[in-house]
């Protein structure tokens, strides 16, 4: 990526301010408060889109600080190749007409944009990792807390072994979620008090079947005819006549006995159909918690998966950014120092041929010269398709014109990055110069 042509319509000093650049090294030249962190800061939030803080950080922040002071719209325009397609993005920072539009250079033909960022339209780094890589000042070449957290996250996530972007950390606490979700299943707690409930209700199965066995018995008694002798004939004829007629005293008892087997049946077929019910409700919990069970048991073998994978990449990555800060770090040192070694904690020792050095012996150059390789060698592993131009805001003030040379030299010979490079240190362009390393000077 490399940004062509910067047009400021209005952001802190600068109005209508205009500057074409070239593909390799350009030097914004001047003197203090003559802008150059202004412009430099234009054009990170021209990519990044600038926010204004809330409370009392408001008060003081970049928002704020830049607002146009000349006039013209808070905003401007900048031409960005990427690839061998050159757009032009237009942004407006004030709060009353805040936007971002996005156009085919050649054509001014609109390009629709999702939201209000670039990111994942032209590049994938966030704006914290820019400013912890790319984006480099006196002030913080020397990482610290973000630095160590952009690397650590990015230790964990699949782009650092250059396959897809997946965040293996945030798989892992999305996972991690879900197993949360998934132990606060009703099923876990239905299947214990449903199982509760089936153990205190109890009701007699036997005497259901006794009764059922019963019921058939006197129906077949109320269906079947008696075979009476002639004498039991008679004395029954007589009875009748008295008023009394056994048989229909017997059907009346048989049918007196039917129904209160019936009702007493009854009461045991509810009680047989609530246990039936409770049975089918206690198996579709058990159903259930067991389905839980296994997508626990499942969820937590993918994150161990994960984070062995996380493990192991970050195991190679972690080799590959030493062996990048190494061959840099060897390139602006001259050779002096051979490797790099970083831990996990970003402390460095360095090998002299000799011996390893803590870094803590070095001196500040030559530390600043470390934290430059440690930058570079990030943003080249992490961000390599973004292919951000290199902002390096006065970040030479301890280098020696020996190592002014090597540095320049190994940004002009060992990187295709853009290079914004602010300064207004004379000794700058006179290394430059007399070293033959080319550049594009635009004096502020």
């Amino acid at each position: 990526m490399e940004i062509e042509k910067i047009n400021i319509d209005g952001f802190g000093k600068f109005h209508k301010y205009n500057a074409l650049t070239t593909d390799k090294i350009q030097v914004f030249f001047g003197k203090n408060e003559a802008g150059k962190t202004t412009i430099r800061k234009f054009m990170i939030s021209m990519l990044f889109g600038l926010e204004r803080a809330r409370g009392v950080a408001a008060e003081n922040d970049d928002y704020i600080r830049y607002m146009p002071v000349n006039g013209g719209n808070y905003g401007g325009s900048v031409t960005i190749r990427k690839g061998k397609t050159f757009y032009r993005i237009i942004r407006n920072f004030s709060k009353e007409q805040k936007n971002l539009r996005m156009f085919y250079e050649d054509t001014m033909e609109e390009i629709n944009l999702p939201g209000t960022t670039l990111q994942h339209i032209l590049f994938d780094s966030d704006k914290t990792a820019f400013e912890n890589t790319v984006s480099m000042t006196q002030a913080d070449i020397r990482t610290g807390k973000e630095m160590k957290e952009v690397l650590q996250n990015s230790m964990a996530n699949l782009r650092s072994s250059k396959n897809v972007g997946i965040d293996l950390r945030k798989a892992v606490d999305y996972l991690k979620i879900k197993r949360r979700q998934k132990r606060k299943d009703s099923a876990f707690v239905q299947v214990d008090i449903l199982r509760k409930q089936k153990n205190e209700f109890k009701y007699d199965v036997g005497q259901l079947r006794r009764y059922e066995q019963e019921e058939r018995k006197i129906k077949r008694q109320l269906q079947q005819k008696r075979h009476l002798t002639f004498w039991q004939k008679l004395i029954g004829w007589i009875q009748k006549l008295l008023g009394n007629d056994p048989e229909k005293i017997r059907k009346m008892e048989l049918k007196h006995r039917l129904e209160i087997i019936e009702i007493e049946k009854s009461q045991l077929q509810m009680q047989e159909q609530k246990a039936e019910d409770m049975e089918y409700k206690y198996q579709q919990a058990l159903s259930r918690k067991k389905a839980a069970e296994l997508e626990i048991h499942e969820i937590e073998q993918a994150i161990k998966a994960i984070e062995q994978a996380g493990r192991s990449i970050q195991k190679t990555f972690g080799q590959e950014l030493n062996e990048k800060i190494s061959k840099i770090f060897s390139d602006v040192t001259n050779g002096k120092y051979t490797k790099v070694v970083m831990d996990d904690s970003l402390r460095m020792m360095v090998y002299d041929g000799f011996d390893y050095i803590d870094m803590k012996y070095l001196s500040n150059a030559t530390i600043e010269q470390l934290y430059f390789a440690l930058r570079l060698a990030s943003a080249d592993l992490l961000y390599e398709d973004d292919g951000f131009p290199l902002f390096l805001d006065d970040v030479f003030g301890n280098y020696d014109d020996e190592r002014l040379k090597q540095t320049l030299g190994y940004l002009e010979r060992k990187t295709d990055r853009q290079i914004f490079l602010f300064t207004g240190r004379k000794e700058i362009l006179h290394v430059l110069d007399q070293n033959e390393i080319s550049y594009h000077l635009i004096s502020l």
